[in-house]
């Protein structure tokens, strides 16, 4: 059994050895039937098919219908940067007309984000590191001295 991919259409064929001497002949090929990518298989064509044919026949699909989501879900993956820059300005200039609702379901949606890329091998970055605060009492020369550089400079 030949499975062939045409577009969104699947193709399955039998194939027959060919009754010439094998220097003569070709091999024939009769389909048994053709059916859409995202639909369902034809009963006639179940029928039609033997009980490893079937398997096979279910094996293929589901790998080919998994490449399909993943080709899928690079492009959305492609444009998401983009979209996660534009919700974040939409939300620097408007967060306060959210309801708690809308802001609760933004919540779970970014845990659900980040816990998807934790499981995919993705580990949040760290924060950059931030000086320490002083003491209280004590004295930050070094921002002293950049104080003293601008004024100098004006």
């Amino acid at each position: 059994m030949l499975i062939r991919e045409q577009g969104r259409l699947i193709k399955v064929l039998r194939v027959e050895p060919p009754t010439q001497p094998p220097t003569r002949g070709r091999r024939r090929e009769h389909v048994l039937g053709t059916f859409r990518a995202d639909g369902p298989i034809p009963a006639a064509l179940l029928d039609g098919l033997s009980r490893d044919e079937r398997k096979a026949l279910a094996g293929w699909l589901a790998v080919y219908r998994e490449s399909q989501r993943r080709t899928d879900a690079r492009t959305t993956l492609a444009t998401a940067p983009t979209h996660l820059e534009s919700l974040v300005s939409a939300l620097e200039v408007a967060a306060d007309t959210l309801s708690a609702a809308e802001a609760d379901q933004m919540w779970v949606q970014l845990q659900a984000i980040a816990r998807t890329l934790k499981r995919a091998g993705h580990p949040r970055p760290r924060a950059a590191r931030r000086p320490p605060a002083p003491l209280p009492g004590q004295q930050d020369f070094f921002d002293e001295c950049d104080e003293f550089e601008q004024l100098a400079e004006e």
